[in-house]
């Protein structure tokens, strides 16, 4: 099933489209290419939409079966916005 409890879902957000499923990420109809964690980072982003996650949540579900420092996180937040 993936990290999504609900990977059949498409998100659409301004000019975005996110399939979770097909782990692809579009701009209009552009194909965007993500490093799977900031691919990832984004997911549950979106996923939560409009609720706020913190940076325990985000590290403990982007990183389950590891120890990470708090930059990783920052680097994929700063990669996104980009």
């Amino acid at each position: 099933m993936g990290m999504l409890g609900q990977v059949n879902s498409v998100y659409e957000f301004g000019p975005f489209r996110l399939d979770p499923g097909e782990r692809r990420l579009f701009r209009e109809e552009r194909p965007i290419a993500l490093r799977a964690k900031i691919f990832d980072t984004l997911c549950v982003l979106v996923e939560a939409h409009g609720r706020l996650v913190d940076k325990d949540e985000l590290i403990r579900r982007v990183w389950p079966d590891a120890v990470v420092e708090e930059g990783n996180l920052a680097h994929n937040i700063s990669a996104l916005r980009k």
